[in-house]
């Protein structure tokens, strides 16, 4: 294995043609991982080549490298001024449409359930603003317990200095509210702020999760300003 290492190396163009292959593939896969495989071969073949002291070549291999780096900067900057639906859907899906986490934010246990529908309805590049929408359908009735439990909740007295990690208060723009909110048979949370907090994914991001009782399905949306 180490002899075959060394002699793709000794041919100094090996490593930077399999570069290129990662770094196209890299563009057509939207993966940053073929990206930095591709930045490991070019560097090691440079520094390879001038342990060897190797100018020439050495020289060769710099100038595929300032070019690699370019074409890394161009598909970073395309990440985020032109972000694929896909892969935004995909990423924050992970995120909100998972049971242990979504308990993690709205602060209650909440029964399994699947995913019958989820689109994202609202992409705008330049400021990453975007917009998922979901339905969920719990394996089970929602129980009385929970919603008791709901019902104390709602009426919790506002805080005046709430924790950034708290499940039931956060800062809004002007004031502190709370997240669980009722409205007859409908419980709705509400999470948005542009003053961070701990429990979402960046300062400009918004969570809403709603049920009834009586439903066996919950409405989830969540995104970005």
């Amino acid at each position: 294995m180490k002899r075959i290492f060394l002699h793709c190396f000794e041919k100094w163009w090996i490593p930077l043609l399999s570069s290129a292959i990662l770094l196209t593939l890299s563009f057509l896969f939207d993966s940053v991982w073929l990206l930095l495989f591709g930045l490991l071969f070019v560097i090691s073949t440079v520094i390879f080549q001038y342990e060897k002291k190797r100018k020439k070549t050495g020289c060769l291999t710099i100038i595929f490298l300032c070019l690699y780096l370019c074409l890394f900067f161009v598909w970073f900057l395309s990440q985020i001024l032109f972000p694929i639906p896909n892969r935004i859907h995909s990423e924050y899906s992970k995120r909100y449409e998972n049971r242990e986490k979504i308990q993690n934010i709205i602060g209650v246990k909440i029964p399994k359930f699947k995913v019958i529908e989820s689109n994202l309805v609202h992409l705008r590049n330049f400021d990453f603003e975007f917009e998922v929408q979901s339905t969920i359908e719990f394996k089970t009735l929602l129980d009385d317990n929970l919603f008791n439990e709901l019902d104390s909740i709602c009426v919790l007295p506002i805080p005046q200095n709430p924790e950034k990690e708290s499940s039931f208060f956060y800062y809004s723009l002007e004031s502190i509210d709370r997240c669980w909110t009722k409205n007859e048979n409908e419980y709705r949370y509400t999470r948005h702020t542009d003053f961070g907090g701990k429990l979402l994914h960046s300062t400009d991001a918004y969570f809403y999760f709603t049920i009834t009782k009586g439903s066996k399905t919950g409405e989830i949306k969540y995104g970005n300003y």
